[in-house]
């Protein structure tokens, strides 16, 4: 009978038992109107009934759904990273000498008493 109700494309009301099924819950319940705060409780929820194979599938279609990435040719682009590194550099020579110094606070402990005053 699920096969039937499965027909309607809205129907959410199934256990999947497989990673495609899970998948195919997830979508349904994201084209309903899934909020995006809940889109965590659905994942764990399409996934309650996995084993541990369907399990690492459906959790490797969470982290990238359009396949590996483990045979793209990927170019590094740290230039970004570069940039960014430069300006902290000349912030931290900038501000460096311009600050005050923090003042040191000296603490005595009553030995009646646990609290810490400051002297």
């Amino acid at each position: 009978m699920d096969d039937v109700r499965k027909q309607d494309p809205t129907f959410t009301n199934f256990v999947p038992t497989t990673a495609a099924e899970a998948v195919d819950r997830y979508v349904r319940c994201r084209r309903n109107g899934l909020k995006p705060m809940m889109v965590p409780e659905c994942l764990i929820n399409c996934s309650r009934q996995l084993g541990p194979k369907e399990l690492d599938r459906f959790e490797a279609w969470i982290i990238n759904p359009n396949g590996s990435l483990d045979s793209a040719d990927l170019v590094p682009c740290d230039a970004i990273n570069k940039s960014n590194d430069l300006v902290y550099e000349e912030n931290v020579k900038r501000f460096e000498d311009s600050l005050p110094p923090v003042p040191e606070i000296k603490y005595c402990r009553d030995s009646d008493d646990e609290k810490i005053t400051e002297l």
